[in-house]
């Protein structure tokens, strides 16, 4: 149920008295919000929120706006079996294509900022930045091989249309996405390997604190995307294609 508008202002109020290290302490996603508002919650993690925003410039409204909707997040995946194909590839690209724009930059970002902090002393930290970039290298053409050919194919299908395509059967380019998917999961074992699975050690700062949670974010929502694609959007299109 959505909050009253007094019950979102006192969420607000509470949100600027808190420390930005408290609050990325209880929910790591909140780092994700403060580096692209330009907030150190790492070394400036001790002050309010409030004194943040005015110390690195912050648009209060968007930043405050932004923490409350991640409270109020909730489980979308629930009926996608049920959506029809149009919809389903619309909620994939503004879900899971959105959060993989969105988050690998900043894995980037964390993963060069523990290199340049601790690569010289732990062994793990500049292999796992190479694994990384892999990762992102790998995601990032994927997804506009989805968006610019694949996507667009099983649209045509759902709706009768007759499309001039380079691939032949739509079952070839499902397979390469399939064969990516597996590449990209054959790094998050890599990743989880150097990373004792997204544990930080006792010793860890907070950039690498908040490193290994996302990446415990990134292979969930990578982990549900792959299973909406392969078991859910790819047979439909298949179905719709062989009959």
């Amino acid at each position: 149920m959505p909050q009253s508008q007094a019950d979102q202002s006192q969420q607000k109020a509470n949100l600027l008295n808190t420390r930005v290290g408290e609050l990325v302490a209880n929910d790591f996603r909140s780092a994700h919000l403060f580096s692209q508002h330009g907030i150190d919650f790492c070394c400036g993690g001790g002050i309010s929120l409030a004194r943040a925003i005015k110390r690195f410039d912050a648009d209060e409204d968007a930043l405050l706006n932004a923490l409350v909707a991640l409270a109020e997040q909730g489980d979308k995946q629930q009926g996608l079996e049920q959506l029809p194909l149009p919809d389903l590839l619309n909620y994939i690209e503004s879900t899971h294509h959105t959060f993989v724009r969105e988050k690998a930059p900043l894995l980037l970002e964390y993963s060069q900022k523990m290199v340049r902090a601790h690569g010289d002393n732990h062994s793990e930290i500049k292999p796992l930045a190479g694994w990384i970039r892999a990762l992102v290298d790998d995601l990032v053409p994927h997804l506009m091989k989805e968006e610019q050919i694949l996507f667009p194919a099983i649209l045509g299908l759902y709706n009768q249309v007759e499309m001039q395509t380079c691939f032949g059967h739509i079952a070839n380019p499902i397979n390469a996405m399939q064969y990516e998917h597996d590449d990209a999961l054959q790094i998050f074992e890599k990743i989880s390997e150097l990373t004792n699975g997204f544990t930080p050690p006792a010793h860890a700062c907070t950039t690498w604190r908040v490193c290994y949670a996302s990446l415990a974010e990134f292979e969930a929502d990578l982990k549900q995307h792959i299973y909406l694609e392969n078991n859910i959007l790819f047979p439909k299109a298949l179905a719709l294609a062989n009959s």
